[in-house]
């Protein structure tokens, strides 16, 4: 009967410790397995959920897209733009359907056409582009919503992190 008290104690304190957390503390913890909402999310959701994984992120505005927001961050070595699309809303509240995660490298003479078009014809994830300037782009593109779930977008980032890998050492970058 002692030990079955001790255990009640127990659960009622963790309880009461889940219940005084703060909201987007229980947020974030409940959103690493659920639904992301129709209405998509937030650039700083997108960010919570990252630093939620242990990366810095940083929301700052587009300088391209007035009103858009960028989130930026660096992934094992790799400094990362996401980009978020297809929004509705104003200001912080825009809640975006889609995001791009874009990184890119200054210009070097080691890149070329034929090189880009191999690696887009033998990678499924992150396509690679050439600028006029010769520097070189990876992205990789999702959909948040409808359907999207925080296990998809973690599964995202693992993709990211592996095929990233891959591009860094195929390009030498």
């Amino acid at each position: 009967m002692h030990l079955k008290l001790v255990a009640l104690g127990a659960a009622l304190t963790l309880a009461s410790a889940l219940a005084a957390a703060p909201a987007s503390a229980q947020t974030a913890a409940a959103a690493r397995g659920g639904a992301i909402p129709a209405s998509g999310l937030t650039a700083a959701e997108i960010a919570d959920w990252l630093r939620g994984d242990g990366f810095s992120a940083v929301v700052k505005p587009d300088p391209t897209t007035a009103g858009d927001q960028i989130i930026s961050t660096s992934v094992d070595g790799v400094d990362v733009d996401i980009y978020v699309y297809d929004c509705s809303g104003d200001g912080d509240g825009r809640r975006c359907t889609s995001m791009q995660y874009a990184a890119g490298w200054a210009p070097s003479g080691s890149y070329s056409a034929d090189k880009t078009n191999e690696w887009n014809r033998t990678h499924r994830y992150i396509k690679a582009y050439l600028t006029r300037g010769n520097s070189l782009y990876g992205e990789y593109d999702l959909d948040l919503s409808p359907g999207g779930t925080f296990e998809m977008l973690n599964d995202t980032l693992v993709n990211w992190r592996s095929t990233a890998r891959d591009f860094k050492t195929y390009f030498g970058v």
